[in-house]
């Protein structure tokens, strides 16, 4: 699959600086697959089908939440890869508060439905 609503760059940033580095392309693009695949679910909007009408700082909202949520299982991957398991609890939990975050707005019908989504499951 491809990377739609975020990157390997976005995912690294967010994991922090002392992410595990043998993680391979492929395992970044998995990793963000799936962080793609929840926030659909999370939000009952398919946003990798409305990616395209977005405007670009919509966009930058959508990439953090599917940035976070990814960074989330690269510090699972490897927590011993951090200075200390405070800093990847930290790095988590920031994350995970970031991708709720995100998720509560992007439930809202004022925030897909200018861009052509309809939700999933009603």
């Amino acid at each position: 699959m491809v990377e739609t609503l975020c990157n390997s760059g976005n995912v690294k940033l967010a994991a922090g600086e002392d992410f595990d580095t043998s993680i391979t392309a492929a395992q970044f693009t998995e990793l963000i697959n799936q962080a793609e695949g929840q926030l659909i679910a999370d939000t009952g909007v398919n946003w990798i089908d409305v990616y395209s009408a977005m405007n670009a700082d919509f966009k930058q909202a959508i990439e953090q939440a599917a940035a976070a949520y990814a960074a989330v299982n690269v510090v699972r991957y490897k927590p011993s890869a951090y200075a200390s398991l405070n800093e990847a609890i930290t790095i988590v939990n920031i994350n995970l508060d970031r991708y709720d975050r995100a998720v509560a707005k992007l439930k809202d019908a004022n925030v897909y439905k200018p861009f052509g989504g309809d939700k999933i499951v009603e």
